[in-house]
């Protein structure tokens, strides 16, 4: 019912507009000459045409002229004309009705294909805009299927890559792609279903095809010239985005190649670097002890400390390899629970305590922190390593400083020394592999220190920052996210939910 008023609605306007017209102008008859009464029906049919179309205006035309022959001209209220000047004057408005419908019915189409021109182009610029930023071929395909769906009213909208053209969708024919392959062209065959054409498209780049496009659409879409040269200028941009990603995937692995051989050689020089010293060390001082050079109880209790250090350093060094090489691997689980800051600092402390030296370290934490949700065991190591960095770098007399304190959503731990300091736009660099304030130092370590703790930061959503500090040294800074922690309730709920 809906449908057939929303079919007829131009035609019972039509009528409305005579009907009206015909019952204002009517107590004025007498006043009023039949040619401007008749100019008042040309205006309802020109009001109709440019609404509604041509059939709704001609209706209208035709209910008009009777409506006049009927109501205005003598003798009033019968269709019996006497004079042949009214005739005339019933057949010109006529005539002129319908012209003028005509020509605004047609100004009409044109300008709802007008609009329908500018939409399309709205639409391919949106297209080009959108693939100028689509980085990989999936985000190339989803840009392409939007527009297809929205500007050109497709459906079952499918790439089809070179590799599955001899195993299309069920919906594509291998009769299809073969033509398609073989004329380099937009080709469609009639679908089961009656009123749908199934079509596939070649996206030609500028060496090859770099897919077919096949999807679905109304079977007179095809027909309209405008459309298949707007499916025409998708699939050039389609194309040469989807070969623009081909040649940025290839660029970014020969990056990828580079730096894994550059990573590789920096590996190999730093462990030949790191290792040469503490096994030239152990060796030295084992060769002391097995040739009975150190005599003395002490003197060898003295000597077998220092191998056991060098050994610990050693091993150090493998253990930060190995955390890195696991933590860049992605295949880290967070083990996330919400606890309160200070367990985790004093925590660290506690192991940090015997590898101090009897150093002081300050603590200065904010009162009522909220807890944090970390992988508390991760944090402990990003601090570790903060405080080692500034217990090597920092004079024996000076004490470290920690401060905790909450900014802006976010949870902030500083650890701050009275050393050097950094060097100008070094702020950044020392948080590479292998990386090292002063790589001529006498401070052992191999430079991973900095690049684990702000992988775990980054995984946590947070960071690791570097800054000198007022007054001579420098601040490390990691960043947290504060959320919002849940009710105690809720809390108590899950651990009772927990096997």
């Amino acid at each position: 019912m809906g449908h057939l008023l929303q079919r007829f609605s131009g035609y019972l306007m039509g009528m409305l507009f005579v009907l009206l017209g015909t019952a204002l102008a009517a107590p004025f008859r007498a006043e009023i000459d039949l040619s401007n009464l008749a100019l008042l029906y040309v205006l309802a049919v020109v009001a109709v045409g440019g609404h509604f179309g041509r059939g709704p205006a001609v209706a209208c035309a035709l209910a008009g002229s009777l409506a006049f022959a009927y109501v205005f001209v003598p003798p009033h209220f019968s269709l019996a004309i006497t004079e042949i000047q009214y005739v005339m004057a019933a057949v010109i408005m006529v005539v002129v009705a319908l012209v003028v419908g005509h020509l605004t019915a047609a100004l009409r189409t044109q300008v709802e294909l007008a609009r329908d021109r500018a939409r399309r182009a709205r639409a391919l610029y949106e297209l080009a805009k959108h693939l100028a930023g689509s980085q990989t071929a999936e985000e190339v395909t989803q840009t392409c299927r939007r527009f297809l769906a929205d500007a050109l009213g497709a459906r079952r909208i499918r790439l089809l890559e070179p590799a599955t053209w001899d195993q299309p969708p069920p919906f594509i024919t291998k009769a299809l792609v073969r033509a398609c392959l073989e004329r380099r062209q937009l080709v469609a065959i009639p679908s089961p279903a009656p009123g749908i054409s199934r079509a596939l498209l070649p996206l030609a780049g500028t060496r090859d095809l770099q897919g077919l496009l096949g999807f679905e659409v109304d079977s007179g879409t095809l027909d309209d010239g405008e459309y298949r040269e707007a499916l025409d200028t998708m699939a050039s941009v389609v194309a040469v985005a989807l070969e623009r990603t081909q040649y940025a995937a290839a660029v970014r692995e020969s990056e990828l190649r580079v730096a894994a051989e550059t990573l590789r050689g920096t590996i190999l020089a730093s462990l030949s670097h790191d290792l040469r010293t503490p096994l030239t060390a152990l060796v030295g001082m084992a060769d002391g002890l097995a040739l009975g050079k150190v005599v003395g109880a002490e003197k060898q209790k003295s000597m077998l400390l220092r191998l056991r250090d060098q050994a610990l350093a050693i091993n150090q060094l493998l253990g930060n390899l190995l955390e890195m090489a696991r933590l860049r691997s992605g295949n880290v689980e967070l083990q996330k629970e919400w606890q309160p800051i200070e367990e985790v600092i004093g925590a660290t402390m506690g192991l940090m305590e015997p590898h101090a030296g009897g150093r002081e370290i300050v603590i200065n934490i904010a009162p009522e922190l909220p807890p944090v949700h970390i992988d508390g065991v991760l944090i402990e190591r990003v601090l570790w390593n903060l405080l080692e960095n500034a217990l090597k770098y920092s004079p024996a007399e000076q004490s470290i400083e920690l401060r905790v304190a909450q900014s802006e959503g976010w949870l902030e731990l500083s650890v701050c020394d009275r050393g050097e300091g950094l060097a100008p736009g070094q702020e950044e660099d020392l948080f590479g592999l292998f990386r090292r304030g002063r790589s001529e130092s006498n401070v052992p370590g191999a430079g991973l220190g900095l690049a684990i703790a702000r992988t775990i930061a980054e995984a946590h959503g947070g960071s690791v920052s570097a800054a000198n500090r007022s007054g001579g040294g420098a601040c490390f800074c990691l960043r947290l996210p504060l959320e919002t922690p849940p009710d105690l309730a809720d809390l108590a709920d899950l651990e009772s939910e927990t096997p």
